[in-house]
């Protein structure tokens, strides 16, 4: 089993590849898309658009955990994929075992400082006198589940970064399947309302976290995670942090111009955070597919530049972009039509209804362009190229959406505030793309001189 990973990775042909890589993480992430649908629609049954619009303003702080997560499991899969590509199979195992133990380290450090930080944060996040009790519960739980939130996450990548896709789609599946069944639960049956979707979300990561431990314990993964390797490694800390940074200073800028968002809605109406919300989660459906494809993408992508086939590397990002940007393309037109019916399953308020369709509509213009642009940015990852990994990191966040957010909702009002993002995917799939032909042509060229 271990050799066929190594032939995927090196000479299946690469429409296999990509899918064979790809669809068991899509499929976990439509699982995870499932738990955020479900959630927001256990939520809404409640009638309190208070609960549902606190849910959307506690979700910056969830980004934030996976981002610290996101750090480190893309900057240490990254140097796997790599290091498996240039047969040090050993640098692989320490690595693993470095991001590993990190992960346990940052979830006990968040958890400390959120507890002491929860009560102005909540402010900060927009939360108004209706809203703050209820995204005060929903906040403490996530702090309390640190450690596996982030160590889940991270997890996950690393599993692919050796090409085990479909071990890293099961862990998923089984944690929010989890989330799922433990959602009307604790909600419900023990009347905890929006603390008890908190609850839920934690000991579903827990459930992933406990399958991932179990696979690597018993020997199923091609590498290892041995306590002993975990040492101060500067080479290993090095490529972890020069990649794994730029990564999550992209979900870090995600996280605050999420708050920057919801600030923004909140002083329209708290009915507006709330219809924010529904569609937000609603829009996950195409963004978790195109994190699937991306996520499938980099190893493929890693082990084929460590192996210096530049060839193979171009026909794997070209298929990506094909496909990702037809699934766009249809989502769009899908989500457009049906908007008002879709919503209308999320909320019982026909204002918050009426609000979500609106929103939902404009955000639907994102999805052509954002399967490439997230397919451009991993692949400048898996290169291990820190500073333009940096630079697109920070570009979509903080050059593009944070200023147009600002400018159009100042010029224009409401509508400027719900189409900013489809202005901004659509400027960065131009510019990820043009960074990473510059690369490959680039080190093409080098090597072709040698």
């Amino acid at each position: 089993m271990k050799t066929e990973r190594i032939e995927l990775l090196a000479k299946a042909p690469v429409t296999k590849a990509i899918m064979v890589m790809s669809l068991p993480v899509v499929l976990g992430m439509m699982v995870q898309v499932l738990y955020n649908l479900v959630d927001t629609f256990f939520i809404g049954k409640l009638g309190d658009p208070n609960q549902l619009a606190a849910a959307n303003l506690a979700m910056p702080v969830f980004i934030l955990m996976m981002a610290l997560g996101g750090m480190i499991g893309t900057g240490a899969s990254s140097y796997i994929s790599r290091s498996l590509g240039e047969k040090r199979q050993g640098q692989a195992d320490k690595t693993l075992s470095i991001g590993f133990f990190l992960c346990i380290i940052v979830g006990v450090l968040v958890t400390g400082i959120g507890l002491i930080l929860l009560k102005p944060l909540i402010s900060v996040l927009g939360a108004s006198a209706d809203t703050s009790g209820f995204a005060s519960q929903y906040v403490l739980v996530l702090f309390l589940g640190g450690i596996p939130i982030i160590t889940n996450y991270a997890l996950g990548q690393l599993l692919r970064s050796e090409g085990d896709a479909m071990g890293s789609m099961v862990g998923m599946f089984l944690g929010t399947v989890t989330n799922i069944i433990l959602d009307p639960i604790f909600i419900f049956v023990f009347g905890l309302g929006v603390r008890g979707a908190a609850i839920a979300t934690v000991l579903g990561n827990l459930f992933s976290l406990i399958y991932y431990l179990m696979r690597y314990a018993r020997g199923r993964t091609l590498l290892q995670i041995h306590p002993k390797l975990f040492t101060f490694d500067r080479t290993i800390f090095k490529e972890i942090f020069s990649i794994g940074i730029p990564s999550s200073l992209s979900q870090l800028l995600m996280g605050v111009a999420m708050i920057v968002l919801n600030n923004i809605a909140a002083g329209y109406s708290d009915i507006v955070v709330a219809g924010l919300g529904v569609s937000t989660r609603i829009i996950s459906i195409g963004t978790f597919v195109f994190m699937g494809f991306a996520a499938g993408c980099q190893p493929l992508v890693g082990y084929n530049y460590g192996a210096k086939n530049y060839t193979r590397v171009r026909a794997i990002i070209v298929q990506g972009v094909i496909i990702t940007s037809t699934i766009g393309v249809v989502l769009s037109i899908l989500l457009g039509l049906f908007a008002r019916s879709i919503t209308g399953v999320f909320s019982p308020s026909p204002e918050v209804v009426a609000t979500a369709t609106i929103i939902l509509r404009a955000l639907v213009l994102s999805l052509p362009f954002v399967g490439g642009q997230m397919l451009s940015t991993v692949t400048v990852q898996a290169f291990g190229k820190a500073l333009p990994a940096l630079f697109l990191s920070i570009s979509r966040q903080g050059l593009f959406f944070l200023p147009l957010l600002l400018i159009l909702n100042a010029l224009f009002g409401f509508n400027g505030f719900i189409y900013a993002q489809p202005v901004t995917d659509a400027l960065m799939l131009v510019l990820s793309s043009c960074i990473v032909w510059r690369i490959l042509r680039k080190e093409a060229g080098i090597a072709s001189e040698r």
